[in-house]
């Protein structure tokens, strides 16, 4: 009878473990997740010099994690440790801005938080990162992405003539975000791969431009974009850095302005 007993425990288990990853399956294939490079975009990232043994690589060697118990620790650390003194004890001060009524001549940059920005620069309106959902994450319980009430929404955007993204991490790729913007942009520069996810959320192709390293994209007689190098990592799923990262360097008549792309410090800031 108790042999029975532990037959039976055992295949309930068994049940709970598959049924639990096959949900896990299920909630890992929904849009916002996005969807890995294939077919001649795939092909594209195999021909890029940054792309060994099946990932992206940085110009410096760089371990996420530099021995196997750094990730249990960073892991419990993250969902069990005090988070006291991490956040600021109330609210940032938000100034809303009307977007819509700025000339559109001027030169300037308004930070939306973390690391969203509007500008304008030689008469071109871009968009980077923006992130204007509650949370940052697959989930509404992990990354809040703002203690506060938010001022902007895709409403409050004006036609965007360029949409800058610098990687695919959940804080910079955002699917509630960019499927309100999308009838707003004009054209999307992002790194090899990362035009996957947003032809999956309904981005027309021609629309896309993805650089790797050094490349650029010519949007305006006056105005280019040029992808450079960074140090850092990408993802959305279990498989990272399937997907490039990279900054910007940005150059108008008047003056180029860089955009880093969350990178840690290496030679390529020479």
């Amino acid at each position: 009878m108790k042999s029975l007993k532990r037959r039976r425990r055992r295949w309930l288990l068994l049940m709970a473990l598959l049924a639990g990853a096959a949900g896990l399956m299920a909630w890992a294939v929904t849009p916002s997740f996005g969807r890995l490079p294939d077919g001649e975009r795939l092909e594209r990232i195999q021909r890029s010099p940054n792309f060994v043994d099946g990932e992206f690589r940085n110009l410096d060697t760089t371990e996420l994690f530099t021995e196997p118990a750094a990730r249990w620790k960073s892991l419990r650390d993250f969902f069990f440790e005090s988070k006291e003194s991490l956040s600021p004890p109330h609210p940032l001060p938000m100034l809303e801005t009307d977007l819509k009524v700025l000339d559109p001549q001027r030169d300037l940059v308004i930070w939306l938080g973390h690391s969203s920005y509007y500008m304008q620069l030689g008469g071109q309106r871009i968009l980077i990162d923006p992130v204007f959902s509650a949370y940052a994450s697959p989930v509404p319980f992990i990354n809040r992405a703002f203690s506060g009430p938010y001022p902007y929404t895709a409403a409050d955007m004006p036609p965007i003539d360029v949409l800058l993204l610098t990687h695919d991490y959940w804080d910079h790729v955002d699917y509630p975000t960019l499927t309100a913007l999308e009838d707003k942009i004009a054209s999307v520069i992002a790194p090899l791969g990362v035009g996957a996810h947003l032809e999956r959320w309904g981005f027309e192709p021609g629309r896309i431009h993805e650089l790797d390293w050094y490349e650029h994209q010519q949007i305006a007689p006056q105005f280019t974009v040029y992808a450079v190098p960074a140090r850092h990592f990408s993802g959305r799923g279990l498989r990272g850095n399937r997907t490039l990262w990279a900054g910007f360097m940005l150059e108008a008549p008047d003056r180029r302005v860089y955009i880093s792309g969350d990178s840690g410090y290496g030679r390529h800031f020479a």
